[in-house]
C-alpha cells in the first residue's frame, strides 16, 4: 500500500493519534499521544527532569574526560586525593559516596596507569592510603581546567544569579537528605 493511499484511511479528526511509519511503508501503527505527563505528581516530574539533566551532563563530562584518558570516577578519585593529599580508602569512599569495594577497582585501574600508588599508613599498618604519583599529579593539574570548562558549558544557559540559586537549592536538599 502506498503512503498516499493511507491519507484517505486516516481519521484526522482524532487529536490523540499520530502516525508512525516503520521502515516498511506498508504498515501504519496508531499511537496515543498523552497531553499530560505520565506521572501525576509534580515532584516525580521534577525528579525526572533532574535525572535527565544529570544523565546528560554526566555523559558530557564522560566524553570530555575521555580525551584525558579518564573516566569520571577515576577523575573524581584523582581530584579528591589531589586536593586533600593522600587519603585512606575509607575517606575517599566517603567523600565520593562509593563503597570501598567499588573504589578498589577504580584505584586498581589508576595504579595500572601509574597515576596513584597505595601506601601503608606509617602509624597504623591496617590503613592503606592512596597517593598521587608525579604522573598523577601532572594529569590532575592539567585535567582540572578541562573539567571546569566542561562543567561551565553545562551551566552556560543559566545566568550567574540562577546558578547561585540552584547551588543554594542543592545545598538545602543535601542538608535535608542527611537529616532524613
Amino acid at each position: 500500500m502506498e503512503i498516499g493511499a493511507l491519507a484517505g484511511m486516516i481519521d484526522w479528526r482524532e487529536p490523540d493519534s499520530k502516525l508512525l511509519f516503520p521502515t516498511c511503508t506498508t504498515k501504519v501503527d496508531r499511537v496515543t499521544v498523552f497531553k499530560r505527563p505520565f506521572f501525576t505528581s509534580f515532584t516525580t516530574s521534577l525528579w525526572i527532569r533532574f535525572l535527565r539533566f544529570s544523565l546528560q551532563s554526566h555523559k558530557k563530562l564522560e566524553d570530555d574526560l575521555a580525551k584525558a584518558g579518564l573516566t569520571p570516577p577515576q577523575f573524581y578519585v584523582l581530584a579528591t586525593i589531589g586536593y586533600a593529599g593522600g587519603l585512606p580508602f575509607g575517606e575517599i569512599g566517603a567523600k565520593m559516596m562509593v563503597t570501598v569495594s567499588n573504589l578498589t577497582g577504580i584505584v586498581d585501574r589508576l595504579e595500572e596507569k601509574k597515576l596513584v600508588v597505595r601506601q601503608r599508613d606509617a602509624t597504623d599498618r591496617r590503613v592503606v592510603r592512596v597517593v598521587l604519583t608525579d604522573k598523577g599529579t601532572k594529569l590532575y593539574k592539567s585535567t582540572i581546567p578541562l573539567f571546569e570548562k566542561s562543567v561551565e558549558k553545562i551551566f552556560v544557559g543559566l545566568a550567574r544569579a540562577d546558578q547561585k540559586e540552584l547551588s543554594a537549592i542543592f545545598r538545602k536538599l543535601n542538608q535535608d537528605s542527611t537529616v532524613n
